[in-house]
């Protein structure tokens, strides 16, 4: 059950529709069985989901299914495949999170709220599980887990199965999600290149642990599209 809404703008998106819902037509008509399919899905949305669908849309068109990162440099390719892609797994995590409906709250606000026999907190341990606590509840893992969950079984087995460690396929769509907001994580914070997301499988380590991974950014993005339309069904 999602939780009580968080306060959006005014429906600056849908004041915009002429301009902005060609791109949702163009994105996600081809899942919905033509223009058609997407007019009969789109007029059942109530005015606050069709402005976050225009907005999300228009958002994910530009920045990152035609959104490649460009460098301008002389013996150089203009798109370098791991640039691009980084800053495409950064976007889609971005567009996934603006999703939720769930009012974000940092670690420590969190921390103050909690029970007085909380606190004094006596060691690493305690805050560990406190901590472990607050990402089952408010943390951005969270909400990016709910959207994988989302998938069908199909997708879901298809993405399973493009993530194996010591060499098996995981068993929870989480972990995939997981993997993956990681290695957004790892770039936005430490400028750790996205290299496990290519067009061929990638042997790496991740916690001392071998993995293979064998998921490629057009992969994601039909996950994403199928993700965001499973998203507003869940209210229709």
């Amino acid at each position: 059950m999602d939780s009580p809404k968080k306060t959006r703008s005014p429906l600056r998106n849908l004041y915009r529709e002429k301009i902005l819902k060609p791109h949702a037509v163009a994105v996600f008509a081809v899942h919905l069985g033509g223009n058609t399919g997407f007019e009969t899905f789109y007029s059942g949305l109530k005015d606050e989901d069709k402005d976050l669908l225009l907005g999300v849309s228009s958002k994910y068109v530009f920045l990152v299914k035609h959104g490649d990162w460009r460098v301008d440099l002389e013996d150089c390719n203009p798109v370098i495949d791991y640039f691009t892609n980084s800053f495409k797994l950064v976007s889609l995590f971005s567009l996934i999170e603006s999703l939720s409906s769930e009012k974000h709250e940092d670690f420590y606000d969190w921390l103050r709220k909690q029970e007085d026999d909380t606190f004094p907190i006596p060691d690493k341990l305690k805050l560990k599980s406190l901590y472990e606590k607050y990402k089952k509840t408010y943390g951005s893992i969270r909400r990016c887990v709910r959207f994988f969950e989302r998938l069908s079984p199909e997708r879901q087995a298809e993405l399973r199965a493009g993530f194996k460690v010591r060499g098996k396929p995981v068993s929870e769509i989480k972990a995939v999600a997981k993997f993956l907001y990681n290695l957004r994580s790892k770039f936005v914070h430490e400028g750790e290149f996205v290299l496990d997301i290519a067009n061929f499988p990638v042997i790496s380590r991740h916690k001392n642990t071998e993995t293979l991974t064998d998921i490629s950014i057009p992969t994601l993005l039909r996950m994403f599209e199928e993700g965001v339309l499973a998203y507003f069904r869940r209210a229709t």
